[in-house]
């Protein structure tokens, strides 16, 4: 996941806090300062943009990040995993930008 994406959902994230936090009532005794409830806010932010950024995408079960495959079609349809998101290893055909499904000749 990219720095520009995990930046984004934490910021949106935080500002739907910011926004909880400032629509409720304060309590007379005990209440949090506008400074703590940012840095609750903050803190809330950033688990919710470390948990989204975590997540890996789905690879149908065929993910091989981590070990070398057996076989040559194997390997052939780790390439075009990583090359082509909508790849689906059944058809060996991936969905291209002019809308049409494509051969996978990696």
């Amino acid at each position: 996941m990219s720095f520009k994406r995990i930046l984004v959902s934490g910021a949106a994230a935080v500002i739907a806090i910011s926004a909880v936090l400032g629509a409720t009532q304060q309590s007379s005794a005990g209440s949090l300062s506008p400074g703590e409830a940012a840095a609750i806010a903050g803190i809330g932010g950033f688990i919710v943009g470390a948990t989204i950024a975590g997540s890996q995408p789905a690879y149908h079960g065929h993910y091989f990040g981590g070990y070398q495959p057996a076989s040559s079609w194997e390997a052939h349809v780790a390439r075009c995993y990583a090359r082509f998101r909508s790849y689906d290893h059944r058809t060996d055909t991936y969905r291209g930008f002019d809308g049409h499904y494509h051969y996978c000749r990696l």
